[in-house]
């Protein structure tokens, strides 16, 4: 089973990258003192070839937004337009999401927020949810969504949130 989050809605919304991920050269590693990887020592690398480079470990937790998903999720929604989230809960990530929702529902419209585990064969049908209105939309509805260490945690969940 693997863990899935999504935004499913009908049009399109912004995709979101907040990991603080840059690209150096090898050139510019070496002069920053960076460690390289002890498989591949910079001496065996292209001067000039482009590194992914994060700041620290946990800039890799920051919350992405994107288009479409991994996984096949249409038999959890009928909705065309799909954004898989991807983070790792902290209160400052969840107050990012939640900011991020209430700026992209569109008046007269329905976005469905999904927290599930793939492959389960229960999953699609005994899923728990709510429907709120974007006012009503709170950072403790995201916090028991995403916070495995709340006491109202529930491993999948969906709001339903209107505008």
């Amino acid at each position: 089973m693997s863990f899935c989050s999504f935004i499913a809605t009908n049009y399109e919304m912004p995709e979101v990258d907040k990991t603080k991920a840059k690209y150096i050269t090898v050139k510019e590693a070496i002069e920053l003192e960076i460690k390289p990887h002890e498989l591949v020592p910079w001496e065996k690398m292209d001067l000039n070839a482009q590194i992914l480079f994060f700041e620290n470990e946990d800039d890799l937790n920051e919350l992405v937004i994107k288009k479409d998903a991994y996984y096949d999720v249409s038999g959890y929604t009928s909705y065309p337009f799909i954004y898989e989230l991807n983070f790792i809960y902290s209160e400052l990530r969840a107050k990012q999401l939640l900011e991020y929702l209430k700026e992209n529902i569109r008046k007269g419209q329905i976005l469905e927020l999904w927290r599930v585990w793939i492959g389960h064969d229960d999953n699609e049908i005994n899923i728990p949810y709510i429907r709120c209105n974007h006012e009503e939309l709170s950072l403790n509805h995201l916090v028991q969504m995403y916070n495995w260490n709340h006491e109202k945690y529930k491993e999948q969940y969906c709001i339903v949130l209107e505008r």
